[in-house]
Formats: structure tokens, sequence, C-alpha cells
């Protein structure tokens, strides 16, 4: 069973591939070259168009200043917990939760 998908797999890219090469044109089946043909038709000299290539913003401006690392804001006090850190996310441990008392 499995070599009879095989080879039916392998007959059909056979097929797709004779397809795409147009070895069925002269019948009038083939794939779609111009898709859109009306669009190409309706161009305003496309040659006039011009592409410039932009230098990356990197090696024209210089780097930014880095902050100093010491300078903390006035606010900021250092025993406050993070908003960030893994305790103020976790939620009450399972100990202090009412129990069901056992039938």
């Amino acid at each position: 069973m499995l070599k009879f998908w095989l080879a039916l797999l392998l007959l059909l890219n056979a097929a797709v591939l004779a397809w795409q090469w147009d070895a069925f044109a002269r019948w009038g089946h083939g794939p779609n070259a111009h898709r859109e043909p009306e669009r190409l038709q309706q161009q305003v000299r496309p040659e006039a168009l011009k592409f410039e290539v932009i230098p990356p913003a990197s090696a024209t401006a210089p780097p930014p200043a880095l902050p100093d690392a010491n300078a903390l804001p006035p606010a900021a006090d250092a025993s406050a917990p993070d908003a960030a850190s893994p305790a103020a996310v976790l939620p009450a441990p399972a100990s202090s939760a009412p129990q069901a008392a056992p039938r």
C-alpha cells in the first residue's frame, strides 16, 4: 500500500514539474506567467525610477551617551521591593488558606 502512495506522489510531482515547464501549453494548460497584464500597461515611464541606497544611521550619527550608572533618581528607595521581583507576583501560601473539615 505504501508503494502505491509513493508511486502516486512521484507521478503527481512529475506532472506538476511538466506543467511548470509548459509541457501542456499546446493544449491550453500552463502556468499563468502574466497575472495582471493591465497593470503593466498602466505604468507610466517605469524606466525613470531611481533607487538610492541610504547609509545606515549608525554610520553617520555618533553613539548615544550612556547614563551614569551611579546616578539614581531621588525618589528611588533601595529598601523598597522591586515591582518586577518574583516574590511580588506569587500567590499566598496554601497554609494560610482555609481548609475544609474532613468528613
